[in-house]
């Protein structure tokens, strides 16, 4: 018993097996597949619902196509056709089904197919013909769609056999998506490309323009050549899709007629030029800046034939290694560039190249690789390549401002070393002065503020006793002492030599004298480690209260504070003497107001005060 029940199942799936294939095939009277309009929503494919004809190397009339023999259903398998100069014919039936007189719009989603019929045969035999002239402006065509689109007439409850004949005169990638719409349903469909075209456009003339003025601006031809980059993706987009036509130049015929090839060896040399500068090939790598540099020319060279004359059979294939080959040589660049020569910022470079490489080879070479696993048109692969060059975009600009922050940051380090002593890290000169005026414009000189001219004692000794390497281990060991000493928002520089100077503020004279002698004595009481040698050492200081000069310039405070600690040197030296103990003293003289005197010219060399 179980062994019958088990052979009854083995027949019934059996069964199946061959029904099942039966029952799921569309309805085909007279062998065609027929599509009822009641079904049609906002648009359907013909995949399972029409046959197809692909004819190769001669030329078939209607009569000729019909009466072919190598008719085979269309299926989704034959949605990729390879990169091809064929001609493809689809036959299938319309049933008006609905009770009332219909319209259906077939279209392809190939902008740049070279020829496009259709051939509608009623019951009586009768054939019309429509057909789309790829020459013929925007504004005359009987359907307005950028895409190649018939419209289809359709009495209610009778049939319409439909033949429709498409390709392209060069071999370019094609498949053999048809698409069947309502009126409504293309209007809707075109509203959607357009507007996916037109968001792709305005992002990219957006980051265009903005990096252009940029990079003019502040005179960086890197971001120059960027925005030309996006700007020829603009144009390709606008070209290839036929959006510019319908948006811009609808009446106009030579603009389409220039084609989009020019454009696309436009990107190559800019992809090649941004890519060579940013990633600093000429110094980093030589070899490589110099194919860059030839790229570039030959696509700019390809860029200037391919505008005024078209072979679109010789610029086709090289426009497919433009958008395959220039990607994938980028890509790896900027991975090395990263990984190798440490140029964070071309991190974002190699995620958007990459993106862009993968998306342009599944764009190129879906028409001849055989992908089941995804289920994509030629025209939804080139949408993802424009996708993601739009995506690249924001990526590049993201690597635009991070290389504009490193710049930054190199800069102020750059200014922040050119303004500090590079023995002691404090201050010099040049960064005194610039914080001299900081506090003159935020309004606080002179306000509390106090000026100390120190000068180490005996230094020329200290140098020929235990050596100049000892010297500046004794001028570093002082430097850290006056940052423990003072406050971060107090100045401390160091003049040249053994010469500092500090700008504190205190509120009274008592006050600032203390904290010059609490430094006087900390550096006599903390002698230097040399070597097993401890080096004794004192200081001189010259104070002055920047509210008492004249001019309450700092170069007449500078001389001031000098002639105090010129009188701090003749009372013995270790000592602090502010300028206020010098008045009255016979044959002192107050400095000139707005004249700027040099400390050796005014109290003699150092040696002199040392």
């Amino acid at each position: 018993m179980p062994s019958r029940v088990f052979l009854l199942l083995i027949s019934i799936c059996g069964a199946l097996a061959v029904v099942r294939p039966a029952l799921c095939q569309p309805v085909q009277p007279s062998g065609i597949p027929t599509i009822a309009l009641s079904m049609l929503g906002d648009g359907i494919e013909l995949f399972d619902q029409a046959l197809v004809l692909r004819e190769t190397g001669r030329s078939f009339d209607l009569a000729e196509a019909l009466a072919s023999q190598d008719w085979r259903p269309l299926e989704s398998e034959l949605r990729n056709a390879g990169i091809t100069d064929d001609r493809f014919w689809v036959r299938f039936r319309l049933r008006n089904d609905t009770g009332a007189a219909r319209q259906v719009v077939a279209s392809h989603d190939m902008a740049h197919l070279t020829s496009f019929t259709v051939f509608v045969t009623a019951p009586n035999g009768s054939v019309t013909r429509a057909d789309l002239d790829p020459s013929q402006p925007f504004d005359q065509r009987a359907v307005s769609s950028p895409l190649p689109a018939v419209s289809i007439a359709v009495p209610a409850g009778q049939e319409r056999e439909v033949t429709v004949v498409f390709a392209n005169a060069y071999p370019v990638p094609m498949n053999t998506d048809l698409n069947l719409w309502s009126d409504q349903g293309f209007e809707r469909h075109l509203l959607l490309t357009t507007t996916f075209i037109v968001f792709l456009v305005g992002c990219l003339s957006t980051a265009a323009a903005f990096w252009l003025l940029y990079g003019l601006f502040m005179r960086q031809v890197r971001m120059v050549i960027y925005s030309l980059y996006m700007a020829s993706l603009v144009a390709v987009y606008l070209i290839f899709s036929g959006v510019g036509e319908q948006l811009l130049f609808t009446s106009t015929v030579w603009l389409r007629e220039l084609g989009f090839h020019w454009a696309m060896f436009c990107v190559g040399a800019a992809c090649l030029d941004f890519a060579r500068r940013h990633l600093d090939m000429g110094r980093l790598h030589p070899g490589h800046d110099r194919i860059m540099r030839l790229g570039t020319a030959a696509w700019l060279c390809a860029a200037v034939v391919s505008f005024p004359t078209r072979f679109p059979e010789i610029e086709a294939p090289l426009t497919f290694i433009a958008v395959t080959g220039c990607p994938i040589y980028v890509a790896w660049l900027s991975w090395v560039a990263w990984r190798r020569d440490g140029l964070s910022y071309a991190s974002w470079m190699v995620v958007g190249w990459t993106g862009v490489a993968i998306s342009s080879v599944l764009g190129v070479f879906s028409s001849v690789m055989d992908l089941p696993f995804i289920d994509l048109s030629q025209a939804d692969f080139l949408r993802l390549v424009f996708a993601s060059t739009v995506v690249e975009s924001l990526l590049l600009s993201a690597s635009l401002a991070q290389w504009l922050r490193g710049q930054e940051v190199r800069l102020i380090a750059a200014e922040t070393a050119a303004s500090r002593d590079s023995l002691t890290g404090l201050l010099n000169r040049r960064g005194f002065d610039a914080h001299v005026v900081q506090l003159k414009r935020a309004g606080v000189w002179p306000g509390k503020l106090w000026l100390v001219l120190i000068d180490l004692d005996r230094f020329k000794d200290i140098n020929d006793t235990y050596s100049h390497a000892a010297g500046d281990v004794v001028l570093t060991h002082f430097a850290s002492m006056l940052r423990r000493e003072f406050r971060a928002n107090d100045v401390t520089a160091r003049f040249g030599g053994e010469e500092f100077i500090l700008l504190f503020e205190a509120e009274t004279e008592e006050a600032a004298r203390s904290v010059a002698d609490r430094v006087r004595q900390r550096f006599a009481d903390t002698p230097t480690r040399y070597q097993g040698a401890m080096i004794g050492h004192t200081l001189s200081a010259g104070l002055v209260r920047v509210g008492d000069g004249p001019d309450e310039e700092e170069a007449t405070l500078i001389a001031m504070a000098d002639t105090a600690l010129y009188a701090a040197k003749h009372a013995g030296r270790n000592v602090v003497r502010a300028y206020s103990d010098l008045a009255g003293l016979e044959g002192h003289e107050q400095p000139t107001p707005g004249k700027v005197v040099e400390l050796a010219t005014l109290t003699g060399p150092a040696s002199a005060r040392n």
